[in-house]
């Protein structure tokens, strides 16, 4: 049995899946299978697997599209190994990804659930780092003042944490990773390391769920509906987060929608930036 499971969903990109592949292929740790799930109708993968002949490579397509989270779910059933590591299909790791985080991740005990990373951002401008917690430590609060921290990229997480906080909600449209982390942070501690180990395509023009407004407001909407009770405990973050609302809504040129959330934002914690963002909504709409 493989030690690490490494699943990719893709979605109509060949050409772009099998950079990431070979990624996992060019890794110096070496224990591992690979589960390409594809979700894509239009333009199957299958060749791509055949093509890089490799008997660690397993391919598993969807009869229908049913979307990203769905596509990690289908991997991490089919998943013989007791860590799960993911990639998208349109990202590279770098050769010591899992390498360093096994050798720091695989002997923890079964209280530290998740392992996590930074990475670098490639966009048209050039490459940006980020940066990420060190070390093992309680991250639920960080899970639920952030929907950024914990890239899905990045993650190994150990599979019984699975059978305990259950897999990825299908049915949010974004926020799929953030939702599942607040999950698995409250139960399980994790270790961050600051290292970028991901190169991720951020390069204009390329399709991420990021680019649709609808999408990301409607899945923040979902996750802080979910977890209410949770972030009604926390003003301050709560607040945050529909000030987030209110700044995409207005992105969006829903304008009625941003004044209803930037005047929740200052009633659930009064701060003058969230006031005056909701007074210039009133004057100017």
């Amino acid at each position: 049995m493989p030690q690490i499971s490494i699943i990719i969903p893709t979605h109509n990109r060949p050409d772009t899946l099998k950079k990431a592949a070979l990624s996992v292929l060019s890794q110096s740790y070496q224990d591992w299978e690979l589960i390409i799930v594809d979700d894509g109708l239009k333009i199957r993968a299958e060749s791509v697997a055949k093509e890089l002949n490799d008997s660690r490579i397993k391919y598993v397509p969807h009869e229908q599209e049913q979307g990203g989270g769905a596509a990690r779910n289908t991997g991490i059933k089919a998943a013989q190994s007791n860590f799960i590591a993911f990639l998208d299909d349109d990202d590279e790791w770098l050769p010591e990804k899992l390498s360093i985080q096994m050798a720091q991740f695989e002997n923890t005990a079964p209280n530290i659930g998740f392992c996590f990373c930074a990475v670098k951002n490639i966009t048209d401008h050039g490459q940006e780092k980020t940066s990420v917690p060190e070390g093992t430590a309680n991250y639920f609060e960080l899970s639920l003042s952030t929907f950024k921290k914990f890239l899905t990229v990045t993650l190994i997480i150990k599979k019984h944490v699975f059978n305990e906080v259950g897999l990825f909600d299908e049915t949010l449209p974004s926020h799929q990773e953030a939702e599942l982390m607040i999950r698995i942070t409250k139960k399980f501690k994790g270790l961050g390391i600051n290292q970028p180990l991901v190169n991720v395509d951020m390069v204009a023009g390329h399709e991420h769920v990021g680019n649709n407004l609808i999408k990301r407001i409607r899945g923040r909407e979902l996750v802080l509906k979910k977890h209410e009770a949770e972030f009604k405990k926390r003003p301050t973050v709560f607040a945050g987060h529909l000030f987030t609302l209110g700044i995409l809504y207005r992105q969006n040129k829903n304008y009625q929608q941003a004044q209803k959330n930037f005047k929740k934002a200052w009633r659930t914690n009064f701060k003058w930036r969230y006031f005056c963002h909701y007074l210039l909504m009133l004057i100017k709409h």
